[in-house]
C-alpha cells in the first residue's frame, strides 16, 4: 500500500474544496492514473485544468505537478511510478495583470 500526499493551490482548492488531501492506493501508480482518479473523484472540471483543450495526453502549459519540491516536464513524466510518501503539488499559473 501506498500513502500519497496531495496539496491543491488555486484553482484545484477551490474545485476540491480543500487545500491537502491523503490518498492510499493498494499498490504503486503512475502520475497519468493518479489523474485519471482525481478526474473521476472531482469531475471533468478537474481534467480541464490538467489536459490542453488542443493536444491529446498533453498537460496544460499552465499546470504544474511539483513532485517532492521538483517540477518536472518531460515526455515521460505521466508515466512516472509514484513511492509511498510523496508529496504532490497541483498548481495553475496565471498570467495577466
Amino acid at each position: 500500500m501506498i500513502s500519497l500526499d496531495l496539496n491543491y493551490e488555486p484553482p484545484f482548492n477551490e474545485l476540491t474544496e480543500k487545500l491537502k488531501e491523503e490518498i492510499d492506493f493498494d499498490e504503486k501508480i503512475t502520475i497519468k492514473e493518479l489523474i485519471d482518479f482525481l478526474t473521476e473523484k472531482y469531475g471533468e472540471e478537474f481534467a480541464k485544468l490538467i489536459w490542453d483543450k488542443h493536444q491529446k495526453e498533453e498537460l496544460s502549459k499552465f499546470l504544474s505537478i511539483i513532485v517532492n519540491g521538483h517540477n518536472f516536464r518531460d515526455e515521460k513524466f505521466l508515466y512516472k511510478t509514484l513511492q509511498d510518501g510523496d508529496d504532490l503539488t497541483f498548481l495553475y499559473i496565471y498570467f495577466g495583470g
